[in-house]
């Protein structure tokens, strides 16, 4: 009996047992996840020297390594093929320092891997402010979705210059939100050159600058806008007048303007449906993810933060402005949807949107959104593994590095100027110290 005076006993804390457990199995899922994806990057790292495209890709790089001209007037016989700015061959430049060709593929591999992810977190990480452990665990589900869309997974498997744009396009905007929101003085000036050099990674980079105007305008920034455009006249004049010294004018505008502007069209309305579908198709775990993520935001009654909601807002105004030319280069002869960036800035947006409900659901009745936020992680988590890993197969992967570029290398020169590969130009130019026409670009 206990005196009605004395307190009563406090109930057993049933729930700490419960919350211990789903703690537990929740790091053990994240360590599951952080090695299904380490799978994932060391597939693609096996598989690049085995694709097609990587060499032809990298032959800009060597060929800048060994003082080739990356560049050639139509009436000379040694194209490259190359129809973009000097950024992405000096990206690669220290792939080349690597004598044996094999692991120079396997360095190009985790190079490229560094500058897909490691802007998404740069952007979530600013976003969010202090939550590195949140910005963590966005960019883990970034890459995890990436891998899961056989598009966005394409970038991991073949070289090109656009993680290089996505990646300055990323720093432009954290530097110009930092600008704009935190004060950073620094922000204007490394925005404008990121833009500069995204610009001279692919064309089609160009629409970053009214994106970024329209967001600054919508801001209520406008003086800022008109510093910035300064700092750009300032980077985009001096970069391209030192572009243009170091590589000929004429072979420039040849290559970057006239040959991808005289490249025809491979389809109409039907390839247009056709593409729109290949997007719908290929996401399908994203608008699946976003539709559900939506809900529970809606039930939970959740808003964005002030600052999370800004670097949203200027992602959705640079996608919404290179929706239309990355459309159009996809398009194109030879064009894909690997132009279209879209898909990258909306991609953050939402892992931005996310990150940022989750860490502010603190009270008691953003609780239980926060374990329908866990519970989501987790399936989105194995489910796009299993895409991931589904796909990684169905290209044929390898889980061994790929030695052909290295055996061929080797034959090239035991054999100095008899070898000629029409689909592979890097070799001859580290065997014979010479370009030889890439069958492609003729």
């Amino acid at each position: 009996m206990i005196a009605s005076g004395e307190p009563k006993p406090a109930p057993p804390a049933t729930g700490t047992l419960a919350e211990t457990v789903a703690r537990r199995v929740f790091l053990f899922s994240i360590g599951f996840t952080v090695c299904g994806v380490l799978g994932l990057c060391w597939s693609a790292v096996c598989s690049l020297a085995g694709i097609q495209w990587n060499a032809p890709r990298l032959a800009p790089s060597f060929a800048l390594a060994h003082g080739l001209p990356i560049y050639a007037p139509q009436s000379s016989g040694a194209q490259l093929g190359w129809i973009y700015g000097p950024v992405f061959p000096c990206w690669f430049l220290p792939v080349t320092l690597v004598k044996n060709l094999t692991a120079a593929f396997i360095l190009a591999g985790i190079w490229n891997a560094v500058t897909l992810l490691a802007p998404i977190y740069l952007t979530v990480r600013v976003a969010l402010g202090d939550h590195r452990r949140a910005a963590a665990l966005a960019t883990l589900l970034g890459a995890i979705l990436l891998f899961a869309n056989s598009i966005t997974g394409h970038a991991f498997y073949i070289l090109h210059v656009d993680a290089v744009c996505i990646a300055l396009s990323l720093a432009a905007c954290v530097s110009l939100y930092a600008a704009v929101t935190r004060g950073w003085t620094s922000g204007l000036p490394l925005a404008a050159l990121a833009v500069t050099l995204a610009i001279w990674s692919k064309q089609t980079a160009i629409m970053l600058v009214p994106a970024m105007l329209c967001w600054m305008w919508r801001e209520g920034c406008s003086r800022l806008a008109a510093r910035w455009l300064w700092w750009l006249l300032i980077y985009g004049g001096s970069l391209t007048l030192v572009i243009f010294f170091i590589f000929g004018p004429e072979k420039l505008l040849f290559n970057l303007w006239l040959v991808p502007t005289s490249n025809p069209w491979a389809g109409g309305v039907r390839l247009l449906g056709s593409r729109l579908g290949e997007l719908l198709t290929a996401g399908g775990l994203w608008w699946t993810a976003l539709a559900l993520g939506l809900t529970f935001k809606s039930l939970a009654g959740l808003r964005l933060s002030a600052d999370a909601g800004a670097m949203v807002r200027l992602l959705g105004w640079t996608a919404a402005w290179q929706a239309p030319t990355g459309l159009m280069a996809a398009l194109k002869v030879g064009g894909g949807l690997n132009s279209f960036h879209v898909l990258n800035y909306v991609l953050v947006a939402a892992l931005i949107a996310a990150a940022d409900l989750f860490v502010h659901a603190r009270s008691p009745a953003g609780l239980p959104a926060r374990r329908r936020a866990a519970i989501l992680y987790l399936a989105l988590s194995v489910g796009g593994l299993a895409l991931g890993y589904g796909l990684a197969i169905k290209r044929g992967v390898v889980w061994l590095p790929y030695r052909g570029q290295e055996e061929t290398l080797e034959l090239a020169r035991r054999n100095p100027g008899k070898v000629y590969l029409p689909w592979n130009p890097l070799i001859t130019i580290i065997s014979d110290h010479k370009i030889y026409p890439f069958d492609d670009a003729l």
